[in-house]
């Protein structure tokens, strides 16, 4: 796997075709093209906000892989690639970065925040529906988010609010 491969899946958090990911490639290791080759695989099956996006999802991890990689290489190469653990030797080098890297970074830091700051709008107001509809979903994976789509009609107006809200800008 690329160094780099975990710290570009961060970059995209927000993107509408990561859930699309958790579903029909879940398991399968970021690096190497495998994810893109996933999702073409499937192109049937992928959602229609991924369908609509997928160039640009593919277009930004690109981006991010040519911007970051020779400063992953230069300042993370020792770093076991998990769970972010690159991307965090990467904000902690931040300084140290290409300006183009660093301008990378920061632009996923903001979104990351706004990305949060949505999921725990979605949280609060969205608590009895989940524990109503959804109380046998395991966090993560988009599995509650899913389920509280599959029952929007039945909602809370606060909460059909919640999952209404746009998305942050990519």
């Amino acid at each position: 796997m690329s160094v780099l491969a975990l710290a570009v899946i961060l970059a995209v958090a927000d993107h509408p075709c990561l859930l699309d990911i958790d579903r029909l490639c879940h398991g399968i290791q970021p690096g190497g093209g495998r994810i893109r080759q996933c999702l073409s695989k499937h192109a049937a099956e992928l959602s229609p906000a991924c369908k609509q996006n997928l160039n640009t999802f593919i277009e930004h991890v690109q981006e991010i892989k040519a911007s970051c990689e020779g400063d992953a290489d230069k300042f993370c190469s020792g770093v076991i690639p998990g769970r972010g653990a690159v991307a965090r030797c990467l904000r902690g080098r931040l300084p140290d970065l290409s300006p183009a890297c660093r301008k990378d970074l920061e632009e996923v830091q903001q979104r990351g925040a706004a990305v949060r700051a949505n999921y725990e709008a979605i949280k609060v107001a969205c608590s009895l529906d989940q524990q109503r509809f959804c109380p046998n979903e395991d966090l993560g994976g988009g599995g509650i988010y899913r389920c509280l789509r599959q029952h929007e009609p039945d909602l809370t107006v606060d909460c059909k609010r919640a999952l209404s809200a746009p998305p942050p800008p990519h």
